[in-house]
């Protein structure tokens, strides 16, 4: 008996800490600071990525997530034909960038992006991102 209800103890304690540990993720998630972020942008059958202007090649392939008034603002894209699948497209945007792997298959250290707002899309272009645009 004793045996049983420290396993049903134990068991409830970590689940508990387990969704507390998410909340407390979830949360720092909303808190990051948002800048505007130009780079060229692409999607595909299950991911978007985003390749920002002004950081080495070696570091810019950033999986993108969609959040609050984006979401909205890209379906309309997609909705009149302005953002299609596997096209590279230039976009302006405000965005938190997360290194913490808790966005996007790439895991701890490496850039993924919270995209809050649209700010510019259209077609790629050659000088797109002739001067860098983004500090990181």
């Amino acid at each position: 008996m004793f045996a049983k209800r420290s396993t049903i103890f134990i068991l409830s304690t970590a689940a508990g800490l387990l969704l507390a540990g998410c909340a407390l993720r979830s949360a720092s998630l909303s808190d990051l600071p948002e800048q505007d972020l130009a780079g060229h942008y692409t999607s595909e059958q299950g991911a978007s990525w985003f390749r920002p202007c002004g950081v080495a090649d070696a570091d810019s392939r950033w999986w993108v997530t969609f959040t609050g008034r984006s979401v909205a603002q890209v379906e309309q894209a997609r909705s009149t034909g302005l953002l299609q699948p596997g096209q590279q497209y230039y976009v302006r945007w405000k965005a938190a960038i997360t290194t913490g792997g808790e966005i996007g298959p790439q895991g701890p250290g490496l850039p993924a992006l919270l995209v809050r707002e649209l700010l510019e899309v259209r077609p790629a272009a050659d000088r797109d991102c002739a001067e860098p645009q983004v500090a990181r």
